[in-house]
């Protein structure tokens, strides 16, 4: 899905590690608005503040996400968890995205590196299974263990933008691709709106 006949033959990227590669940008893009929309949903304040009304109004996660996205930019705090319970996961997701939208342009793409490494590692990891035949290798439990949700996050994008818009894999790679370029710049494309239709 993620290859194609054209790509330059280079040693590093060439073939499947260029698809790592590729998926490895989708889930970057598709990572921040996936976290806000979270925070959206676990901000429960008591009795609830003009934030938690907003988010009722929204009919989409992406205008969840965007709300949240817009009061984190301007300092809010959110309001994590029901009476007074936050999460730990929780309360380091709002951080991350903090720093997200402080920094778009440099976090996405730290973000988007780790995830490739984690692609090829993946790869690596089947070429070990599949040409060499062990199953033993030390790292392939590690690369299963990080690989798996992020692999599936990658897959349900590109099957949405399948369904959604009739777009292939490799067109949003690309979309991902130019996203990761120009998110936070003079463009004013936002982290929310990375993967979707640029009018």
């Amino acid at each position: 899905m993620l290859v194609n006949p054209d790509d330059l033959q280079e040693e590093e990227r060439s073939g499947k590690a260029l698809a790592a590669d590729r998926l490895g940008a989708i889930i970057a893009c598709s990572w921040p608005r996936a976290e806000l929309t979270a925070l959206a949903r676990r901000h429960r304040p008591d009795p609830a503040d003009q934030l938690a009304e907003q988010i009722a109004l929204c009919t989409t996660n992406r205008e969840r996400a965007r709300v949240v996205a817009t009061a984190l930019a301007n300092g809010t705090t959110l309001q994590l968890g029901q009476g007074g319970y936050r999460s730990d996961s929780d309360v380091a997701a709002m951080c991350r995205m903090q720093k997200v939208l402080t920094n778009p342009l440099r976090e996405l793409n730290e973000a988007a590196a780790t995830f490739r490494i984690a692609m090829r590692r993946l790869y690596r990891s089947r070429n070990i299974v599949l040409h060499g035949g062990s199953t033993q290798g030390v790292a392939l439990d590690a690369a299963l263990r990080i690989a798996a949700p992020l692999v599936g996050a990658g897959l349900d994008r590109i099957t949405h933008a399948d369904l959604a818009e009739n777009l292939s894999a490799l067109d949003l790679a690309a979309r991902a691709e130019v996203g990761l370029q120009l998110v936070g710049g003079e463009t004013g494309l936002a982290v929310v709106d990375l993967l979707e239709r640029r009018m």
